[in-house]
């Protein structure tokens, strides 16, 4: 790339191909060795800027910088530059094996946020390797760089705006005839690439011999044979990196596009060479590319650069040029070029043993299973009853363990802090709101860890997959229900998935109905109230309200569908990828991420909202008592047995507290909403736990533990929930309520972004209110009919 040797600074070097000025300058330089072809390099610039002194042919000058000016350079990349920290971004198609490295490499020193702008996980994490820091980003897993998808948008952003000392392109060994599609884009844009094979364990395994020095030779980037899995490979590809972060990509092989084609390509990269700013980092072979195939356009207009218009006329000229040669479809013609080179490439590096036909895959063989037309619904269901199952029961154990650690604090504090409104706050207020949501963590890390070896298995592309027919029924993509699927973690990421569809009205259904998922934060209460009022039958209760939400979303897509939206689906293409036993270290880094930001919800929004909800409870004091709790006290004088001193004592706390309560801020807002809720049978309690969940689904039950028990037993909350007239029918339909009505907050503000609209936010608000109260009614109705 040319340069004018003032933009060189200090330590750099170049390569002179010309100087410009006609005078007695040039005649001078040229005397002193400074001419085509001699190399010169900047040593630093004088005290006031000006001049320049410079080092050429092993001797110094100095030279003004309006005279440098003439000289026109090409850069030399200086040689390798020891860097206390090396960017590395991971970049490669989706089930690759990428975050599995990524972990692998990173371990627990992650940070996870957003890309700018969109609501996309973006993944940093480090480490050190012989006195080197290395900095990982894992950019979300992509086909190609064609930016249709949100992901694909990400990947090529990043690529063009930031200075990643290099890319590792992750490539699966089992599929690398697909996988290399990607590599040969990342060619054209000349990054600084590392290639990683990876699971060549099991290539190995399939009798494919993947011969990875010919395809360094062939393309003329490293390549590194890995297992991440099994953690081989891993020194090598570290080295390789290190060596690597100042290769020249101008050296590699570029696919041939045919004269014409490449004709066109040379025409505009001339033109945009002019304007870097067009390009940022990419290079200009690869902006010409994008040009000739419509996808770079955009990104033209937007520079607001005047040469804009002449470049776009320009292109649209070529274009015209090329369609009697390439066909009118110019994607077509480039995908078929890279294909032909990779067909080349699998040629000459890969060498395949003829396998035995009767021999049966592993993968083939579990499908014939689970995808079999009479056992995989069946089977799906199953799975989704053991995992509601095993959340409930298994987690019990340690919830138990966790609830005598709280109850023993608890006691601590009431024996020994002296009486008052500090020790009532945190008895009944941060013990109690935030130790009711603490004791459900071991339930919503089995429930997470159970979902991520559905999705690292494989399994999670096969529910696509045997839903599709019915998804395609209601009007959308079989891969919806995977981010229905995934809105059981968390509702967030759920919506977030729904950007992988091409389709716009596709998205923004899928987004409308995940809020219908029973989320991880929604656990906590389905555990607490059918734990209380349905007994050994409680994990079946949970499951059903799991089916309930998958049905009301159903129902509520075909619905959007048939009155809203009334486009046809696009057509269902969709990787099943092989089934895979996941990764030990990335099952527990995922538990990790969880725990970790359940535990930040605590100490933040739920911590916050305990604590006001218990403000709300204390303020105003009741400064009088009624006549019921006089009575009581007036007994209490009169008796003298013991044991009726003492039940009459726990009345009359009782009495007080609840007095008190009806009084306080909190008793008024439920009471203003209770006429609202009448209906379904709920008391005030529970309509200002309703309100209160709107911020965070947690915070229903520290609302209800403070509200109803303070630091009681569950069988205490149950006994004073029943005196408020709270049955197992009407149970049953709070819980519904609570899974369909208003989700919270973070979910409104994701369903906000991805819709980008705010008539479908209140929409979805209003409409998960008005379906939540009449599935409710109708359920606790029908549970009372038969007198559950």
């Amino acid at each position: 790339m040319e340069v004018k040797l003032i933009d060189l600074l200090p330590g750099e070097k170049g390569k002179i191909i010309r100087i410009e000025e006609k005078s007695i300058l040039r005649k001078r330089l040229r005397e002193m060795g400074i001419r085509a072809g001699q190399e010169i390099m900047v040593r630093r610039n004088a005290p006031m800027g000006d001049p320049i002194e410079l080092s050429v042919m092993n001797y110094n000058i100095s030279i003004r910088r309006s005279e440098a000016s003439a000289i026109i350079l090409e850069k030399i990349e200086s040689a390798v530059k020891k860097k206390d920290k090396i960017i590395v971004a991971l970049i490669g198609n989706p089930n690759c094996g990428k975050t599995t490295l990524f972990n692998l490499l990173t371990g627990s020193r992650q940070h996870v946020g957003n890309w700018p702008g969109v609501t996309v996980e973006k993944k940093e994490g480090t480490m050190n390797y012989k006195g080197t820091k290395i900095q990982f980003i894992d950019l979300p897993g992509v086909y190609s760089l064609t930016p249709n998808s949100i992901e694909e948008k990400v990947t090529l952003n990043y690529l063009k705006d930031e200075t990643p000392d290099l890319v590792v392109n992750i490539l699966d060994g089992t599929t690398l005839e697909r996988s290399l599609y990607l590599t040969t884009e990342l060619i054209d844009m000349h990054v600084r690439m590392v290639l990683a094979v990876n699971m060549i364990d099991e290539t190995k395994a399939k009798g494919i011999d993947i011969q990875t020095g010919k395809i360094e030779v062939l393309l003329g980037v490293p390549v590194v044979p890995i297992a991440a899995k099994k953690e081989t490979g891993m020194e090598a590809l570290l080295d390789t990196i290190i060596e690597s972060r100042t290769q020249d990509p101008e050296k590699r092989v570029h696919i041939n596009y045919g004269e014409d084609f490449e004709s066109a390509i040379n025409e505009l990269e001339c033109s945009l060479s002019c304007f870097p700013a067009l390009t940022g980092n990419l290079s200009t072979r690869w902006a010409a590319i994008q040009l000739l195939l419509g996808t770079f356009d955009d990104i033209l207009i937007k520079s607001g650069l005047p040469e804009d218009k002449e470049l776009i006329a320009s292109t649209e000229a070529l274009r015209k040029k090329l369609k009697p040669v390439c066909g009118d479809d110019l994607d077509i013609f480039k995908s078929d070029r890279h294909f032909g080179f990779i067909m080349g490439i699998m040629k000459e590096c890969v060498i395949e043993k003829k396998r035995e036909i009767e021999k049966r895959d592993f993968t083939e063989a579990i499908d014939s299973i689970f995808l079999n037309k009479y056992l995989s619904f069946p089977i799906f269901a199953l799975i989704l009853w053991l995992t509601f199952q095993l959340t409930f029961v298994a987690g019990s154990f340690f919830s138990n363990l966790i609830q005598k650690g709280i109850d023993l604090l608890s006691m601590l504090i009431v024996t020994y802090m002296p009486a008052g409104m500090l020790k009532d706050l945190f008895v009944n207020g941060i013990i109690s709101g935030v130790g009711g949501i603490l004791v459900f963590l071991p339930q919503i890390l089995i429930l997470f860890l159970i979902i991520a070896i559905l999705e690292d298995s494989g399994y999670m592309a096969r529910v696509a997959f045997i839903m599709d027919r019915l998804m395609h029924f209601l009007g959308v993509h079989g891969k919806s229900f995977i981010s229905i699927f995934m809105g059981i973690g968390c509702n967030v990421p759920g919506i977030m998935a729904a950007r992988t569809l091409e389709n716009e009205e596709d998205r923004i259904v899928t987004v409308l109905i995940n809020p219908f998922m029973s989320c991880s934060a929604r656990l906590p209460i389905y555990i607490l109230i059918a734990g209380m009022f349905f007994g050994k039958f409680a994990g079946t209760a949970i499951f059903s309200l799991y089916f309930l939400g998958i049905l009301v979303a159903i129902i509520t897509a075909k619905l959007l569908k048939t009155v809203f939206f009334r486009k046809k689906s696009v057509p269902f293409v969709m990787e099943l990828p092989p089934y895979r036993g996941p990764s030990l270290k990335s099952l527990l880094i995922h538990m990790w991420e969880r725990a970790s930001m359940f535990l930040r919800k605590m100490g933040g929004v739920i911590l916050a909202g305990s604590i006001i909800i218990w403000a709300l409870g204390y303020f105003p004091r009741l400064q009088t008592n009624s006549d019921t709790t006089n009575n009581l006290l007036a007994q209490y004088s009169n008796t003298t047995v013991t044991a009726d001193k003492a039940l009459l004592k726990s009345r009359i706390s009782s009495q007080q507290s609840m007095e008190q309560l009806e009084y306080s801020y909190i008793g008024r807002i439920g009471k203003a909403v209770e006429p609202f809720f009448k209906p379904l049978g709920f008391s005030w309690k529970e309509d200002v736990a309703i309100i209160t969940g709107v911020t965070a689904k947690e915070i229903v039950v520290s609302t209800i533990s403070v509200l109803y028990g303070g630091r009681e037993q569950s069988s205490s909350i149950k006994s004073r929930m029943t005196n408020e007239g709270m049955k197992t029918s009407t149970a049953y339909g709070f819980l519904v309520f609570i899974l369909l009505y208003i989700p919270c907050l973070a979910t409104i503000s994701a369903v906000l972004k991805e819709t980008n609209s705010l008539k479908w936010t209140l929409f979805s608000i209003f409409y998960g209110i008005g379906v939540g109260y009449l599935v409710s009614f109708l359920m606790s109705s029908m549970l009372r009919f038969f007198n559950v």
